[in-house]
């Protein structure tokens, strides 16, 4: 009977291990298809994200490509792209943007970037460029652009001409390593001072046998237009279209005497054009003033002005410094433009866009020239001068003067000073945003 039930018993284990066996066997089997339906599961959901974020940032590009603007811009809506949240940031320091495509379906996610340039920020290269002569005839001081490390310093760049840089009456030109507004020579994101390397930084010429890298003359090809606004200069009408406000001089008539006859010409004038000017700054000022008090408010600010016809800057005032936001383009084509008298500063792009102005025009426009304006400017071919300044004036940002066949003087004291944050607006209209090739990222 003992052996019976030992046998059975012995019978009942094996038949149990044989079956806890076969439950582990077919648990494994299970767990085996279970892992393999999550995985399989898991690269389906993979699959549908990466084709969501990817199907997203084709979206943010279409979106961008056909706006033409930045992709951190205010006016761009992604909304349309609902296959993913679309993020862009500018890089810091560069004009080099990253839009990115973040497709999510619980703890998964996939991400997607493509990398763009804004053409329009990389325009305004000097302290001052002129596309044709430029002469200067009392001693001047620049504050240069630093431009590119090279070593331990910078190849500044104070002057950059389609002609001829001159300097008359033992007059100097005085190229300083970059300063600021307030006079403080600038200093790097390590705070270290920023300097010009010997190899550019022209010390007291003469003439342009003493001229470095950071005075440079005959420049082939120069198209000043093109590096400010993205536009070859003859579709500077495109450009136009983009600005704020548009000044048009009123029909003026001058009667000149042109190879002996008196002839009646007919020209663009604007009165007052310097208070014009000086009216936008000061709104300007206010709306900035209103962001201090109030962060989140959204200044109206006009930026960008057009104007057409011949202008006097008198009328602006000197102010030292100015925020960054004050900082304005302002472009005034086939106009002579002067300044004399009372000290005046300008925070900003002053473009001179000399484009079809005839010499007849040009030697009329003379003729509204106040006795300061226009003193000691008898020995000059005043149809060939379309910019003449005296008396005191201040820039910080970037001067250009476009006039390739004509020849702009300096003889007063005259101090162009380049500060990036004039010139480089954010919200910038201008110049082509486009995709940086091979940059398309899959994370």
């Amino acid at each position: 009977m003992d052996i019976k039930k030992s046998h059975g018993f012995s019978t009942l284990l094996i038949t149990v291990v044989i079956s806890l066996i076969m439950a582990l066997y077919v648990f494994s089997l299970l767990s085996v298809e279970l892992f393999n339906s999550k995985k399989t599961q898991n690269v389906i959901i993979s699959q549908e994200l990466k084709s969501k974020s990817a199907s997203g940032l084709q979206c943010a590009v279409d979106i961008i490509l056909r706006s033409g603007q930045k992709p951190t811009s205010t006016s761009i809506d992604y909304a349309p792209c609902v296959d993913a949240v679309i993020t862009a940031i500018q890089i810091p320091a560069t004009s080099t943007y990253k839009v990115t495509s973040t497709a999510t379906a619980g703890d998964a996610e996939s991400t997607m970037s493509q990398l763009f340039m804004s053409s329009s920020m990389n325009g305004v290269k000097s302290a001052f460029s002129s596309s044709g002569d430029i002469v200067f005839n009392v001693s001047q001081t620049i504050d240069p652009y630093e431009g590119v490390k090279a070593g331990t310093g910078y190849n500044c760049s104070a002057i950059r001409s389609g002609g001829k840089v001159i300097i008359e009456n033992g007059g100097d030109i005085v190229v300083r390593h970059p300063h600021d507004q307030n006079g403080h020579q600038k200093k790097d994101a390590d705070k270290q001072l920023i300097n010009c390397n010997s190899s550019h930084l022209t010390v007291s010429p003469k003439s342009s046998a003493d001229y470095l890298g950071d005075i440079e003359e005959n420049i082939t090809d120069l198209d000043l237009f093109y590096d400010n606004f993205g536009m070859k200069r003859d579709s500077w009408a495109e450009a136009k279209n983009l600005f704020d406000t548009v000044i048009t001089g009123e029909k003026r008539v001058e009667t000149i005497e042109i190879n002996q006859v008196s002839t009646d010409v007919e020209f663009l004038y604007v009165p007052g054009c310097g208070g014009k000017i000086q009216t936008i700054i000061d709104a300007n000022q206010k709306e900035i003033d209103k962001v201090k008090v109030t962060p989140d408010y959204k200044p109206a600010l006009t930026k960008y002005i057009w104007i057409d016809g011949t202008c006097s800057l008198n009328g602006m005032t000197y102010k030292q410094t100015a925020d960054d936001a004050a900082g304005i383009t302002v472009v005034i084509k086939d106009g002579l433009v002067t300044n004399g008298g009372s000290p005046t500063s300008f925070h900003g792009n002053l473009f001179v866009f000399d484009y079809s102005m005839t010499d007849a025009q040009l030697l009329a426009a003379w003729q509204t020239a106040t006795v300061d304006e226009k003193a000691n400017v008898a020995n000059y071919d005043l149809s060939q001068m379309p910019f003449y300044f005296r008396g005191t004036f201040q820039t910080r940002g970037a001067f250009n003067l476009d006039s390739p066949n004509r020849q702009c003087r300096v003889e007063g004291s005259f101090q162009p000073g380049y500060s990036k944050g004039k010139v480089d607006y954010e919200e910038s209209p201008f110049g082509k945003t486009v995709m940086l090739e091979g940059s398309w990222h899959d994370f």
